[in-house]
Protein backbone atom coordinates (compact mmCIF):
# COMPACT_ATOMS: atom_id res chain seq x y z
CA UNK A 1 0.00 0.00 0.00
CA UNK A 2 1.24 3.53 -1.04
CA UNK A 3 0.67 6.17 1.73
CA UNK A 4 0.85 10.00 0.40
CA UNK A 5 1.89 11.59 3.84
CA UNK A 6 1.50 14.98 4.55
CA UNK A 7 3.94 16.44 7.27
CA UNK A 8 3.56 19.45 8.50
CA UNK A 9 6.17 21.23 10.81
CA UNK A 10 4.51 22.30 13.76
CA UNK A 11 6.61 24.39 16.13
CA UNK A 12 5.24 25.33 19.47
CA UNK A 13 7.92 27.90 19.84
CA UNK A 14 7.74 31.70 18.91
CA UNK A 15 11.19 32.65 17.71
CA UNK A 16 12.08 36.15 16.60
CA UNK A 17 10.81 39.30 15.68
CA UNK A 18 7.54 39.57 14.43
CA UNK A 19 6.26 36.52 16.06
CA UNK A 20 7.18 34.20 12.76
CA UNK A 21 5.85 30.40 13.55
CA UNK A 22 6.99 27.21 11.73
CA UNK A 23 5.28 24.72 12.18
CA UNK A 24 4.80 21.32 10.50
CA UNK A 25 2.41 17.70 11.73
CA UNK A 26 2.37 14.87 12.00
CA UNK A 27 5.78 14.82 14.20
CA UNK A 28 6.33 10.94 14.22
CA UNK A 29 5.63 9.04 11.07
CA UNK A 30 6.25 5.38 10.42
CA UNK A 31 5.81 4.48 6.85
CA UNK A 32 6.55 0.88 4.21
CA UNK A 33 9.63 1.08 1.86
CA UNK A 34 8.94 3.14 -1.13
CA UNK A 35 5.93 5.06 -0.27
CA UNK A 36 5.53 8.61 -0.83
CA UNK A 37 6.31 11.54 1.29
CA UNK A 38 5.59 15.30 0.93
CA UNK A 39 6.84 17.80 3.48
CA UNK A 40 5.28 21.38 3.68
CA UNK A 41 5.77 23.81 6.46
CA UNK A 42 3.18 26.42 7.74
CA UNK A 43 4.11 29.92 8.41
CA UNK A 44 2.59 32.44 10.16
CA UNK A 45 3.85 36.37 11.23
CA UNK A 46 5.68 36.56 8.18
CA UNK A 47 3.72 39.39 6.50
CA UNK A 48 4.69 39.77 3.01
CA UNK A 49 8.37 39.05 3.32
CA UNK A 50 10.15 36.75 0.93
CA UNK A 51 11.19 33.81 2.39
CA UNK A 52 13.83 31.48 1.42
CA UNK A 53 13.46 27.44 2.72
CA UNK A 54 17.05 25.04 3.67
CA UNK A 55 15.49 21.01 4.75
CA UNK A 56 17.80 19.60 6.99
CA UNK A 57 18.08 15.58 8.03
CA UNK A 58 19.72 14.39 11.01
CA UNK A 59 21.03 18.27 11.32
CA UNK A 60 22.71 18.30 7.48
CA UNK A 61 21.44 20.11 5.09
CA UNK A 62 19.86 18.80 2.15
CA UNK A 63 21.18 19.33 -1.12
CA UNK A 64 18.65 21.27 -3.44
CA UNK A 65 16.07 20.68 -0.77
CA UNK A 66 15.42 24.65 -0.80
CA UNK A 67 11.76 24.42 -1.97
CA UNK A 68 8.66 25.19 -0.04
CA UNK A 69 7.87 21.83 -0.51
CA UNK A 70 10.28 18.97 0.12
CA UNK A 71 8.84 15.63 -1.29
CA UNK A 72 10.26 12.02 -1.76
CA UNK A 73 9.04 9.69 -4.60
CA UNK A 74 9.77 6.38 -2.93
CA UNK A 75 10.86 6.01 0.78
CA UNK A 76 14.43 4.04 1.97
CA UNK A 77 16.72 3.27 4.50
CA UNK A 78 18.56 7.07 3.58
CA UNK A 79 15.65 9.04 4.30
CA UNK A 80 14.76 7.77 7.70
CA UNK A 81 15.36 10.14 10.47
CA UNK A 82 14.73 13.63 11.97
CA UNK A 83 13.23 16.38 9.62
CA UNK A 84 14.01 20.76 10.17
CA UNK A 85 12.72 23.43 7.90
CA UNK A 86 15.11 26.46 8.80
CA UNK A 87 13.12 29.32 6.98
CA UNK A 88 14.51 32.24 6.65
CA UNK A 89 12.27 35.79 6.74
CA UNK A 90 13.62 39.60 6.09
CA UNK A 91 17.53 38.05 6.88
CA UNK A 92 16.27 36.06 10.31
CA UNK A 93 16.00 32.63 10.55
CA UNK A 94 12.95 30.34 12.06
CA UNK A 95 13.77 26.67 13.32
CA UNK A 96 10.69 24.04 12.84
CA UNK A 97 10.77 21.35 15.24
CA UNK A 98 11.73 18.23 15.09
CA UNK A 99 10.02 15.81 12.53
CA UNK A 100 10.46 11.96 12.82
CA UNK A 101 10.70 9.55 10.23
CA UNK A 102 10.98 5.62 10.28
CA UNK A 103 10.64 3.02 7.87
CA UNK A 104 9.04 -0.27 8.77
CA UNK A 105 11.39 -3.47 8.23
CA UNK A 106 12.17 -3.92 4.49
CA UNK A 107 11.31 -6.91 2.69
CA UNK A 108 13.07 -8.64 -0.24
CA UNK A 109 12.22 -10.80 -3.15
CA UNK A 110 15.24 -13.19 -2.64
CA UNK A 111 14.52 -14.63 -5.86
CA UNK A 112 12.20 -14.77 -8.74
CA UNK A 113 12.96 -17.73 -11.16
CA UNK A 114 11.49 -19.71 -13.80
CA UNK A 115 11.78 -23.62 -12.78
CA UNK A 116 10.20 -25.56 -15.81
CA UNK A 117 11.91 -26.31 -19.11
CA UNK A 118 10.72 -23.49 -21.75
CA UNK A 119 7.50 -24.05 -23.90
CA UNK A 120 6.27 -23.13 -27.54
CA UNK A 121 4.93 -19.56 -28.04
CA UNK A 122 1.11 -20.87 -27.93
CA UNK A 123 1.59 -22.78 -25.30
CA UNK A 124 0.79 -21.40 -21.64
CA UNK A 125 2.76 -23.55 -19.53
CA UNK A 126 5.33 -21.30 -17.77
CA UNK A 127 5.77 -21.80 -13.84
CA UNK A 128 7.04 -19.20 -11.71
CA UNK A 129 8.59 -19.42 -7.92
CA UNK A 130 9.51 -16.53 -5.94
CA UNK A 131 11.35 -16.35 -2.07
CA UNK A 132 10.32 -13.79 -0.13
CA UNK A 133 12.27 -12.28 3.31
CA UNK A 134 12.28 -9.11 5.75
CA UNK A 135 9.27 -7.31 6.28
CA UNK A 136 7.10 -8.22 9.31
CA UNK A 137 5.29 -11.67 8.15
CA UNK A 138 2.24 -12.96 8.94
CA UNK A 139 2.42 -15.98 11.65
CA UNK A 140 2.05 -19.19 9.24
CA UNK A 141 3.33 -21.31 6.82
CA UNK A 142 3.66 -18.54 3.91
CA UNK A 143 4.55 -15.52 5.56
CA UNK A 144 3.32 -13.12 2.86
CA UNK A 145 0.36 -12.49 0.59
CA UNK A 146 1.75 -13.57 -3.22
CA UNK A 147 -0.45 -12.04 -6.11
CA UNK A 148 0.64 -12.62 -9.64
CA UNK A 149 -0.32 -10.52 -12.32
CA UNK A 150 -1.86 -13.80 -14.37
CA UNK A 151 -4.33 -14.39 -11.19
CA UNK A 152 -4.19 -14.39 -7.49
CA UNK A 153 -2.24 -17.31 -5.45
CA UNK A 154 -1.99 -17.56 -2.04
CA UNK A 155 1.53 -20.19 -3.12
CA UNK A 156 4.82 -18.94 -3.80
CA UNK A 157 4.38 -20.76 -7.41
CA UNK A 158 2.04 -20.11 -10.18
CA UNK A 159 1.32 -22.03 -13.21
CA UNK A 160 0.09 -21.93 -16.38
CA UNK A 161 1.61 -18.69 -17.45
CA UNK A 162 1.20 -17.35 -21.40
CA UNK A 163 3.99 -15.89 -23.21
CA UNK A 164 3.42 -12.06 -24.06
CA UNK A 165 5.94 -8.88 -25.11
CA UNK A 166 5.02 -7.22 -21.82
CA UNK A 167 6.15 -8.42 -18.62
CA UNK A 168 3.82 -9.77 -15.92
CA UNK A 169 3.73 -8.29 -12.40
CA UNK A 170 4.55 -10.43 -8.73
CA UNK A 171 3.67 -8.60 -5.80
CA UNK A 172 4.17 -9.76 -2.11
CA UNK A 173 2.54 -7.90 0.87
CA UNK A 174 3.46 -8.55 4.75
CA UNK A 175 1.16 -8.57 8.15
CA UNK A 176 1.72 -4.69 8.36
CA UNK A 177 0.07 -4.08 4.68
CA UNK A 178 3.80 -3.45 3.02
CA UNK A 179 4.71 -5.13 -0.42
CA UNK A 180 7.24 -5.15 -2.66
CA UNK A 181 7.02 -6.35 -6.13
CA UNK A 182 8.99 -7.01 -9.50
CA UNK A 183 7.89 -7.03 -12.94
CA UNK A 184 9.27 -10.82 -15.09
CA UNK A 185 8.94 -12.29 -18.50
CA UNK A 186 7.94 -15.52 -19.60
CA UNK A 187 9.75 -16.49 -22.00
CA UNK A 188 9.68 -19.55 -24.67
CA UNK A 189 11.34 -21.80 -27.51
CA UNK A 190 11.67 -19.18 -30.81
CA UNK A 191 10.75 -20.58 -33.63
CA UNK A 192 13.26 -20.20 -37.02
CA UNK A 193 12.86 -16.84 -39.10
CA UNK A 194 11.25 -18.51 -42.28
CA UNK A 195 9.70 -16.23 -44.81
CA UNK A 196 8.35 -17.31 -48.44
CA UNK A 197 7.13 -15.84 -51.18
CA UNK A 198 4.29 -15.48 -54.11
CA UNK A 199 4.80 -15.39 -57.87
CA UNK A 200 4.38 -14.12 -60.19
CA UNK A 201 3.09 -11.37 -57.43
CA UNK A 202 0.61 -10.63 -54.45
CA UNK A 203 -1.58 -9.02 -57.00
CA UNK A 204 -3.12 -12.27 -60.01
CA UNK A 205 -5.65 -11.50 -62.27
CA UNK A 206 -8.93 -14.13 -62.70
CA UNK A 207 -7.95 -15.14 -66.01
CA UNK A 208 -4.87 -16.20 -64.91
CA UNK A 209 -5.48 -16.88 -61.29
CA UNK A 210 -2.25 -19.11 -60.65
CA UNK A 211 0.81 -18.69 -58.01
CA UNK A 212 3.48 -20.28 -56.93
CA UNK A 213 4.26 -20.22 -53.35
CA UNK A 214 7.81 -21.28 -51.71
CA UNK A 215 10.00 -20.68 -49.37
CA UNK A 216 14.03 -20.57 -49.13
CA UNK A 217 15.42 -23.89 -49.53
CA UNK A 218 17.79 -23.13 -46.54
CA UNK A 219 14.82 -23.77 -44.40
CA UNK A 220 14.29 -26.67 -44.66
CA UNK A 221 16.86 -27.79 -42.28
CA UNK A 222 14.69 -26.27 -39.60
CA UNK A 223 11.23 -27.47 -40.55
CA UNK A 224 9.59 -31.31 -39.79
CA UNK A 225 6.61 -30.79 -41.83
CA UNK A 226 4.42 -28.21 -43.44
CA UNK A 227 0.85 -27.12 -44.64
CA UNK A 228 -0.13 -24.51 -47.12
CA UNK A 229 -3.46 -22.96 -46.77
CA UNK A 230 -4.35 -21.13 -49.85
CA UNK A 231 -7.72 -19.17 -48.50
CA UNK A 232 -10.04 -21.45 -50.43
CA UNK A 233 -10.29 -24.46 -48.56
CA UNK A 234 -7.37 -25.54 -50.58
CA UNK A 235 -4.24 -27.41 -47.81
CA UNK A 236 -1.39 -29.10 -49.36
CA UNK A 237 1.34 -30.59 -47.48
CA UNK A 238 5.17 -30.99 -47.37
CA UNK A 239 5.61 -29.68 -51.20
CA UNK A 240 7.89 -26.67 -51.88
CA UNK A 241 7.78 -24.72 -53.89
CA UNK A 242 3.83 -25.36 -55.05
CA UNK A 243 1.69 -23.91 -57.29
CA UNK A 244 -2.29 -23.73 -57.04
CA UNK A 245 -4.57 -22.35 -59.86
CA UNK A 246 -7.97 -20.68 -58.19
CA UNK A 247 -11.32 -21.52 -59.39
CA UNK A 248 -13.63 -19.25 -62.12
CA UNK A 249 -15.87 -18.57 -58.37
CA UNK A 250 -13.10 -16.85 -55.94
CA UNK A 251 -14.64 -13.32 -55.92
CA UNK A 252 -12.23 -10.42 -57.12
CA UNK A 253 -10.86 -7.79 -55.27
CA UNK A 254 -11.25 -9.28 -51.27
CA UNK A 255 -7.37 -9.68 -49.75
CA UNK A 256 -6.89 -13.52 -49.32
CA UNK A 257 -4.32 -14.91 -46.66
CA UNK A 258 -1.97 -17.34 -48.25
CA UNK A 259 -0.75 -19.16 -44.73
CA UNK A 260 2.27 -21.49 -43.99
CA UNK A 261 1.77 -23.69 -40.78
CA UNK A 262 5.31 -25.43 -40.04
CA UNK A 263 6.69 -27.62 -37.00
CA UNK A 264 9.80 -26.84 -35.84
CA UNK A 265 12.53 -28.83 -34.55
CA UNK A 266 11.66 -28.25 -31.39
CA UNK A 267 7.85 -29.41 -31.89
CA UNK A 268 6.56 -25.95 -32.27
CA UNK A 269 3.64 -25.09 -34.74
CA UNK A 270 3.97 -21.74 -36.50
CA UNK A 271 1.88 -20.10 -39.01
CA UNK A 272 3.25 -17.25 -41.24
CA UNK A 273 1.22 -14.94 -43.43
CA UNK A 274 0.94 -13.37 -47.04
CA UNK A 275 -2.03 -11.74 -48.64
CA UNK A 276 -2.85 -12.25 -52.41
CA UNK A 277 -5.42 -10.16 -54.07
CA UNK A 278 -7.00 -11.46 -57.10
CA UNK A 279 -8.64 -8.59 -59.75
CA UNK A 280 -10.42 -8.51 -62.58
CA UNK A 281 -8.33 -7.74 -65.65
CA UNK A 282 -9.70 -4.38 -67.12
CA UNK A 283 -7.75 -3.51 -70.40
CA UNK A 284 -7.29 0.30 -71.57
CA UNK A 285 -7.30 0.33 -74.91
CA UNK A 286 -6.80 3.64 -77.35
CA UNK A 287 -8.34 4.53 -80.21
CA UNK A 288 -6.26 6.43 -81.54
CA UNK A 289 -1.75 7.19 -81.91
CA UNK A 290 0.11 9.60 -83.06
CA UNK A 291 3.75 7.75 -84.69
CA UNK A 292 5.33 11.20 -85.55
CA UNK A 293 8.39 11.22 -83.58
CA UNK A 294 7.19 13.35 -80.49
CA UNK A 295 7.65 10.27 -78.08
CA UNK A 296 4.21 10.92 -76.98
CA UNK A 297 1.59 7.92 -77.99
CA UNK A 298 3.92 6.70 -80.66
CA UNK A 299 2.94 3.07 -80.42
CA UNK A 300 -0.36 0.93 -80.33
CA UNK A 301 -0.35 0.45 -76.37
CA UNK A 302 -2.90 -2.13 -74.45
CA UNK A 303 -2.40 -1.50 -70.56
CA UNK A 304 -3.85 -2.73 -67.18
CA UNK A 305 -6.43 -0.10 -66.33
CA UNK A 306 -5.61 -0.59 -62.58
CA UNK A 307 -1.69 -0.63 -63.05
CA UNK A 308 -0.34 0.69 -66.34
CA UNK A 309 3.81 0.02 -65.47
CA UNK A 310 2.48 -3.96 -65.70
CA UNK A 311 2.76 -5.81 -68.21
CA UNK A 312 -0.93 -6.50 -69.48
CA UNK A 313 0.07 -9.99 -70.57
CA UNK A 314 0.08 -11.18 -67.25
CA UNK A 315 -3.08 -10.94 -66.81
CA UNK A 316 -3.93 -13.64 -69.94
CA UNK A 317 -2.68 -17.32 -70.36
CA UNK A 318 -2.23 -15.75 -73.94
CA UNK A 319 -2.96 -13.09 -76.62
CA UNK A 320 -2.99 -12.44 -80.28
CA UNK A 321 -3.22 -8.96 -81.81
CA UNK A 322 -5.11 -9.08 -85.60
CA UNK A 323 -5.37 -5.59 -87.08
CA UNK A 324 -7.20 -5.04 -90.44
CA UNK A 325 -7.62 -1.77 -93.26
CA UNK A 326 -10.91 -0.34 -93.81
CA UNK A 327 -11.36 -3.17 -96.67
CA UNK A 328 -10.69 -5.67 -94.52
CA UNK A 329 -6.95 -6.63 -95.59
CA UNK A 330 -4.67 -7.64 -92.26
CA UNK A 331 -1.90 -5.31 -92.06
CA UNK A 332 -1.08 -6.44 -88.79
CA UNK A 333 -0.86 -9.69 -86.60
CA UNK A 334 1.14 -10.57 -84.05
CA UNK A 335 0.67 -13.74 -81.39
CA UNK A 336 1.60 -12.85 -77.64
CA UNK A 337 0.97 -9.23 -78.94
CA UNK A 338 3.32 -6.41 -76.56
CA UNK A 339 2.49 -3.56 -75.71
CA UNK A 340 3.56 -1.00 -78.10
CA UNK A 341 4.52 -3.89 -80.50
CA UNK A 342 2.83 -2.18 -83.28
CA UNK A 343 4.21 1.54 -84.23
CA UNK A 344 1.70 1.64 -87.84
CA UNK A 345 4.69 0.78 -89.98
CA UNK A 346 4.43 2.50 -93.18
CA UNK A 347 0.82 2.51 -93.23
CA UNK A 348 -1.00 5.90 -94.05
CA UNK A 349 -3.11 7.93 -91.38
CA UNK A 350 -6.80 6.73 -91.57
CA UNK A 351 -8.70 4.33 -89.31
CA UNK A 352 -8.05 0.51 -88.83
CA UNK A 353 -9.74 -1.84 -86.88
CA UNK A 354 -8.34 -4.71 -84.11
CA UNK A 355 -9.21 -7.63 -82.96
CA UNK A 356 -7.46 -8.78 -79.70
CA UNK A 357 -7.95 -12.53 -78.66
CA UNK A 358 -7.46 -13.15 -74.59
CA UNK A 359 -6.89 -16.29 -73.52
CA UNK A 360 -8.06 -16.74 -69.93
CA UNK A 361 -7.91 -19.49 -68.06
CA UNK A 362 -11.57 -20.05 -68.01
CA UNK A 363 -12.18 -19.00 -71.76
CA UNK A 364 -11.36 -16.83 -74.50
CA UNK A 365 -12.37 -12.82 -74.42
CA UNK A 366 -12.25 -10.82 -77.38
CA UNK A 367 -11.58 -7.40 -77.65
CA UNK A 368 -12.63 -5.40 -81.12
CA UNK A 369 -12.25 -1.53 -81.93
CA UNK A 370 -10.98 0.78 -84.22
CA UNK A 371 -8.02 2.59 -83.79
CA UNK A 372 -6.57 5.82 -86.23
CA UNK A 373 -3.18 6.70 -87.20
CA UNK A 374 -3.07 10.30 -87.28
CA UNK A 375 0.90 11.83 -88.06
CA UNK A 376 0.90 15.09 -86.54
CA UNK A 377 3.71 17.02 -86.87
CA UNK A 378 5.24 18.59 -83.63
CA UNK A 379 5.62 22.67 -84.17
Amino acid sequence: MKHLLILFFLSLNLIGIGQVTVSVTPVDTLVCFRDSVKFIPVIKGSGTSALTYQWRLNGQAIVGGTDSIYSIKQVDGSYTGTYRCIVTVGGTNYTSNDAILQMRPRMYIDTLYRYNPLGCLTECKGQFKALVSGGTPFNNELGYIYEWHAGFSQDTIVFGLCPRNLPYKFTATDSLGCSIDSAYLVDYLKSPKVTFEIKPDTVIYLTNPTVQVAFPDSMRKYITNWTWNFGDSIKIPNMNPVSHTYSDTIKPDRPISIQLKFTDLNGCDTTITNVLTIKKAELDIPNVFTPNGDYVNEKFAVLLMDDDKKDFRVAYLGNELYVYDRWGKKVFNEVDYKSEDWDGGKLSDGTYFYILKLTGQYGEIVKKGSVAILRIKPD
